[in-house]
């Protein structure tokens, strides 16, 4: 082979290699180990981008209001689920929930209304037993005058059937003396209750007993005084056949007051069986209490199962998480999306690098604010280091060791910056590592 011909085939390889390195480098992105080790470092500005999806839900695209390229601000509606089937399970339960507040509230007065009635009872039930004690008391007294009248009856009409002896007109006497001061003492009880009646101070029932008292002794008295007109003149037949009739009506009144004892008893006993049915009543009603508390417990869950449905079309509705730009929609209108699949891709405002270090300079990045030289607008800004982490293995350099381990390690450091209006994705910016305070 001739020098010419030598000289033609080291220029295409020399052309080759140096495609071929510069390849190197661009596919490293200037990363390599003579890079890494160099005080400044250059790289480009990135923009952060966030993969959004439906949060648990899933189902018919409905309408998407963005489209590539689009700013949105937080909280800006991206796409719409259908939400039929929901808001027919979110009208039924709204109707389920509606029917329990009315079953409760029926129940509810049922029972207010029950207590109402078993109050009334109850003060009705006692009322109606103290009226048929004093029933049974005046009654009592009744029976008391009744055999008394009766005992008296009895004597006047042996008197007349036996005849008149002195010993008896005697008694009679006396009988007639007792009934006349019975009189009197009735006479005064009564002034005294009328004029304490007029005064307002005494009941209209206690001047009715003290007229009914005067008027009893004032009978008594014009029957022991006839008495003791027949005892003196004699009885005839026909007062025979009247003193007669006065025993037996006197006997009658008698059994009549001892009726009237029996039927205020029972009417106390009566009542006294009302108000242990007015407690069962009670019982019942603390029972429908319960049965109040488990449609309570019942509506409580299809609330719950409200909230949940309300949440889950809260959810069709997907909004922007936060400031950026509609870069790419993976689905359209009519489209079944399923839960979790991300569909939008949204570019944040936040900006970022990523510098490639040697394990020397690695040490110097902390949590920290580093001096960011922004080469397209000539301006510093600051950064922040958000982490550092080893560099994928394409960074690191000689894979000469044992079991292709690397002879020096590169490491990542990303740093976020503060983005400003004329701050672009793609811009280069510098960092000099040996401004850096360790």
């Amino acid at each position: 082979m001739n020098r010419t011909q030598a000289t033609s085939l080291i220029i295409p390889l020399i052309s080759i290699a140096c495609l071929i390195g510069g390849g190197f480098l661009l596919q490293t992105n200037g990363q390599d180990q003579v890079n890494a080790s160099r005080s400044v470092k250059g790289t480009t500005l990135n923009a952060d981008s966030i993969h959004v999806s439906f949060e648990q839900v899933g189902g018919k695209v409905l309408n998407i209001p963005v489209t590539e390229e689009t700013k949105v601000k937080k909280g800006t509606v991206l796409m719409t689920l259908d939400s039929t089937d929901v808001d027919l399970q979110i009208e039924q339960l709204r109707t389920q929930i509606a029917q329990f507040n009315t079953q409760i509230s029926q129940q509810q007065q049922s029972i207010n209304l029950g207590y109402t009635r078993a109050a009334t009872q109850e003060k009705q039930a006692q009322l109606d037993i103290a009226q048929a004690q004093v029933t049974e008391s005046k009654s009592q007294a009744a029976l008391q005058r009744a055999q008394a009248a009766e005992r008296q009856a009895t004597a006047a009409e042996q008197q007349v059937n036996n005849g008149v002896r002195d010993e008896d007109v005697q008694q009679q006497r006396i009988a007639v003396a007792s009934a006349t001061k019975n009189v009197q003492t009735a006479q005064t009880n009564y002034k005294r209750n009328k004029a304490l009646y007029d005064a307002g101070s005494a009941s209209k029932a206690a001047l009715d007993d003290a007229e009914s008292s005067l008027t009893l002794a004032t009978n008594q008295l014009s029957q022991q005084k006839e008495a003791l007109q027949k005892l003196l003149h004699g009885a005839t037949s026909e007062e025979r056949m009247q003193a007669s009739e006065q025993t037996t009506q006197a006997a009658v009144s008698v059994k009549q007051a001892e009726e009237e004892i029996r039927g205020a008893q029972l009417s106390v006993d009566r009542s006294k069986t009302q108000l242990e049915t007015i407690q069962q009543s009670r019982q019942q009603l603390a029972d429908q209490k319960l049965a109040i508390d488990l449609l309570k417990q019942q509506k409580d869950t299809q609330e719950v199962q409200l909230k949940t449905l309300l949440l889950k079309k809260e959810r069709l509705v997907l909004k922007a998480p936060q400031d950026g730009k509609v870069t790419s929609i993976s689905t359209k209108v009519g489209e079944n999306v399923a839960q979790g699949a991300p569909v939008i891709t949204l570019e944040t405002n936040d900006l970022y690098y990523d510098l490639y270090v040697n394990e020397e300079q690695a040490g110097k990045f902390k949590d920290q604010e580093i001096k960011t030289h922004i080469s397209g607008l000539n301006k510093d800004l600051k950064g922040t280091v958000r982490y550092v982490t080893a560099a994928p293995q394409f960074a690191n350099v000689k894979m000469s060791r044992e079991k292709g381990e690397a002879d020096t390690a590169t490491f990542q450091i990303r740093v976020y910056v503060t983005r400003e209006a004329a701050l672009l994705p793609g811009m280069t910016v510098e960092v000099n590592t040996n401004e850096i305070s360790s």
